[in-house]
């Protein structure tokens, strides 16, 4: 089965596609800027630049980024320049959009405008990929990022498009935890009871194999060594690519204790439309940028358009 060591081997992965067009709503952003030129630079994409035209020119010059090989469209307003973003996508002209200076909320809105294609009729979630020193694979999570409370029928669709998302990019049959804060199914952790619900009804639904397994502690999850001293058998023996968290608080608590106490690197993308979502703040390094627009290049080129 196919693993991601680091983003560096998705980096390499996406250099090997053709380079896919990507719009980027409010592209007036030194941050962004600096992230799309390395996209660009390595081939990975062509940028559709959208946004104040003369601020994104003018940064652009600051950095030597040749913004008159690649498409600038002007949009006085964040909305405006959502909306722009996806309906090129809409229209086939991007196979993927990046989120620039603008709030998620209106980024979101524009793609799912009502005038455009890209929704699938599945919920939209959030999936984060973790570097992190002293692992030897990647880790990807869901969903720390936007759905808020989640009802069971969208939680098993929040699993399904990281399950397909993850096989997008050639990670075949992910070992995947459901995790809860005990591996046993007890009717006093509601948790634990919806995750082997989960777990059941996917297994007889996906379609295709799965290694999925819940509900499972974290440590259960990640550690052969705690399997071993629990005498606990587990078929992703302590090595899972992807974990499910049972609460947007449990992922954003994790995600930034990856990030300040173990000093990873989170990448995210939004999945669920037509087309992968780039997602990143501003806080977020330039590795983390090319880390999600590699992701995004990978999934775009492999995917078969969802119905």
């Amino acid at each position: 089965m196919m693993r991601y060591r680091s983003f560096s081997d998705v980096v390499e992965e996406a250099r090997k596609r053709k380079p896919i067009r990507m719009s980027v709503a409010a592209a007036h952003d030194l941050a962004v800027l600096e992230g799309v030129k390395e996209a660009a630079g390595l081939g990975m994409i062509e940028p559709i630049l959208i946004g104040d035209a003369r601020q994104i020119n003018q940064m652009a010059g600051l950095m030597d980024f040749r913004t008159e090989d690649f498409e600038v469209i002007n949009a006085d307003t964040d909305e405006e320049a959502s909306f722009t973003a996806a309906k090129i996508a809409s229209e086939g002209r991007a196979q993927s959009i990046m989120k620039g200076l603008v709030n998620t909320t209106p980024f979101l809105k524009g793609v799912l405008n009502r005038e455009l294609s890209l929704r699938t009729g599945r919920i939209f979630s959030h999936l984060s990929a973790f570097e992190i020193p002293g692992t030897e694979q990647l880790l990807f999570m869901t969903d720390g990022g936007i759905n808020i409370a989640p009802d069971y029928s969208q939680k098993k669709q929040i699993v399904v498009n990281a399950l397909e998302f993850l096989d997008q990019i050639g990670i075949d049959c992910p070992r995947t935890a459901i995790l809860a804060a005990n591996e046993l199914v007890m009717e006093t952790m509601p948790v634990t009871c919806e995750a082997g619900r989960l777990v059941a009804e996917l297994k007889a639904d996906y379609g295709k194999p799965l290694l999925l397994e819940g509900p499972l502690p974290l440590d259960l999850a990640i550690s052969k060594e705690s399997l071993l001293h629990k005498g606990i058998g587990s078929e992703l023996d302590g090595k899972a690519d992807l974990l499910i968290v049972p609460t947007i608080e449990a992922g954003n608590i994790f995600g930034k204790a990856i990030t300040y106490y173990a000093h990873g690197t989170m990448a995210g993308i939004v999945l669920g439309a037509r087309v992968p979502l780039v997602l990143n703040s501003r806080s977020d390094s330039a590795k983390a940028k090319l880390a999600s627009i590699a992701l995004a290049v990978v999934s775009a080129t492999n995917a078969a358009i969802p119905v």
